[in-house]
């Protein structure tokens, strides 16, 4: 029994002592965060010159936006409160504590931000800290991607709750740029650095591929999506995590030339039914539009019945946004038709022909480029609906429809020379060449030939060292080895030009709480292109 009650005397003992200590470390930890916001900025690492005043990004951007944007949403999509939470925990910041450290994006030409093919954007990062953070280094992200997401019904009607959802996500290029900190090599670690409270900006630019298209923005039909993204990260010490920004999207518009001038003729004969037969001749004069263009046609309608009366004719310009993806019962398929434009042809309604002209301007809004891409196809048509009449006494009513494709581009064949190196464009497909981020000071990215003449004199010496090096391994060695850490390192936007790389990840789920709907599905059809 001594022994018992000396024994739990001990317990009571070491646990007093156990929550006297964790009481000891908390109080320390809470001075020491109070004494921390009261540092002297003396010790703070310089903050970089501040750039223009540039207008800041809305939290939203104006979907109505001109140059044929608004067809593509381009608001940004923001983390959970609860993601932001844990980010800046592991920042070293308590969602308790009080103000979230914050990181954002500012690009010049606030919301009317468009990128297209050899134009530079340039913005700021800026870093809001409420308390001392310790940092690796702080740099911008660029990406984009393509987005098939289909459901399907795995169990044929069948089995309740069969429904899944199946989703490529395609990565056409992802580049990232160090603003600030320090970069790990093949052989070391990267250190870190401290940054008092307060805002830093940090600007950077970016040139968008060079000379390279790429498909245009859209977000139709509903779960296939084409984004280019932009981020902002702070990277954490020693490996962790750090303060990441929402997500930004910018429209992108690849600059795509209509063809030549070239009167052409649609000629159709529909044959519904012995009482539905028209012969159809439209005379166009070119084959592609683009936005604000004027469209005009002549249009010759004749029924093969005397006795049939066209009672009216209208029309719609539409726009085609079809989406597939292949699973493994086939190939799944998508389309939304958005109507554009739409009108009608007088007529008398007591003739059994129609020679008419149509015309109108093909409107900006909801208009952009045509296009195939891995998983969506943009085309439009002209689609015509004829209402006819049959019979004497005892009439019928009846109607026929047919379609007239039509191509748009966005910029017309006679400015082809305008735009400077026009000629030189890739197909993305076929280049692996990738947004370059620069040093934001330059006007534009040097080229490899543009090196400074003391770097130039440094690298040409580092290589006729390792020219003489590689000649000294195949005779008798030197009594010291040559200083490898002797070469000079380039700066980053100096380097050989890294090439793109594309990926595709596939993800399956069951489709739970998803108004997503059904896709129409090809048994045994496995084909990727259009």
């Amino acid at each position: 029994m001594p022994g018992s009650l000396s024994n739990l005397t001990d317990g009571i003992v070491d646990n007093g002592s156990i929550s006297h200590t964790i009481g000891n470390i908390a109080r320390a930890a809470t001075t020491r965060h109070r004494h921390s916001t009261h540092l002297s900025s003396t010790s703070a690492l310089p903050v970089p010159p501040p750039p223009p005043q540039h207008t800041n990004v809305a939290s939203h951007h104006d979907p109505h936006r001109a140059d044929y944007s608004s067809s593509v949403p381009t608001s940004h999509v923001s983390h959970s409160p609860a993601t932001d939470a844990r980010r800046n925990s592991q920042a070293g910041l308590s969602a308790v504590d009080g103000p979230n450290n914050n990181l954002t994006i500012e690009f010049d030409g606030g919301t009317h931000v468009i990128v297209r093919p050899n134009r530079i954007i340039r913005g700021k990062i800026i870093l809001t800290a409420v308390d001392r953070l310790y940092v690796t280094r702080i740099r911008v992200k660029f990406r984009a991607e393509e987005v098939a997401l289909v459901r399907i019904d795995e169990g044929g009607g069948e089995t309740k709750g069969a429904d899944r959802l199946h989703q490529s996500i395609t990565t056409f290029f992802e580049s990232d740029y160090k603003l600030w900190g320090n970069e790990s090599t093949p052989y070391s670690q990267a250190g870190w650095d401290e940054l008092e409270a307060g805002k830093y900006e940090f600007p950077f630019a970016l040139k968008q591929f060079p000379n390279v298209n790429y498909p245009p923005s859209m977000e139709e039909p509903k779960g296939f999506s084409i984004r280019y993204v932009w981020a902002a990260q702070v990277d954490g010490p020693a490996l962790q995590s750090g303060i990441k920004s929402r997500e930004y999207l910018t429209p992108y518009r690849p600059i795509i030339v209509s063809t030549p001038d070239r009167e052409w003729e649609y000629r159709k004969t529909i044959a519904k039914d012995k009482k539905s037969t028209a012969e159809v001749v439209a005379r166009l004069v070119k084959q592609s539009y683009c936005p604000d263009e004027p469209f005009a046609m002549h249009l010759k309608l004749l029924l093969g019945q005397s006795d049939s009366k066209i009672t009216s004719v209208n029309y719609k310009f539409r726009k085609h946004h079809e989406g597939k993806m292949l699973v493994q019962r086939g190939t799944a398929f998508r389309e939304h038709i958005r109507i554009v434009l739409q009108g009608s042809i007088p007529v008398t309604g007591s003739d059994n022909k129609v020679d008419q002209d149509v015309t109108f301007d093909v409107p900006t809004r909801l208009v952009s480029p045509s296009f195939i891409s891995h998983h969506t196809r943009v085309h439009y048509d002209l689609q015509f609906q004829v209402a006819l009449e049959h019979g004497g006494l005892f009439k019928s009513t009846h109607m026929i429809e047919f379609a007239i494709p039509i191509v748009v581009a966005n910029l017309p064949y006679d400015q082809l020379l305008r735009i400077p190196c026009l000629t030189s464009i890739e197909y993305y497909k076929a280049s692996k060449a990738c947004p370059q981020f620069f040093d934001p000071t330059l006007e534009e990215p040097p080229e490899q030939s543009e090196l400074p003449s003391s770097l130039m004199g440094s690298l040409q010496s580092a290589t006729a060292a390792a020219t003489t090096t590689a000649g000294m391994m195949t005779s008798t060695p030197r009594d010291e080895p040559p200083n490898y850490f002797s070469i000079p390192t380039i700066p980053p936007q100096m380097e050989i030009r890294r090439e793109r790389k594309e990926r595709t990840v596939y993800l399956s789920r069951t489709a739970r709480n998803n108004d997503l709907v059904e896709a129409m599905v090809i048994t045994g059809l496995f084909d990727e292109t259009w």
